[in-house]
């Protein structure tokens, strides 16, 4: 049974999402980046706004787990 990788959603090149994928990948957490294209307005998504209600990024999940609870 392979394990569901957490995902980090948010544009590559941010300073933010960085920091997060950053400390994933020191504590060797398997994760898949979900790019998120700002500029096109997808952090205002109401798909993206079920995970993140502030339209923030990085947003963060781990299976059906967010930040803010359940998704």
């Amino acid at each position: 049974m392979t394990a569901t990788p957490v995902k980090v959603y948010g544009p590559p090149l941010s300073t933010a999402v960085s920091r997060v994928l950053v400390c994933l990948l020191e504590k060797q957490v398997q994760f898949e980046l979900v790019s998120v294209n700002m500029s096109k307005g997808e952090h205002k998504s109401p798909e993206y706004l079920k995970i993140q209600p502030f339209g923030q990024v990085p947003a963060y999940q781990d299976d059906n787990i967010t930040l803010f609870g359940m998704s």
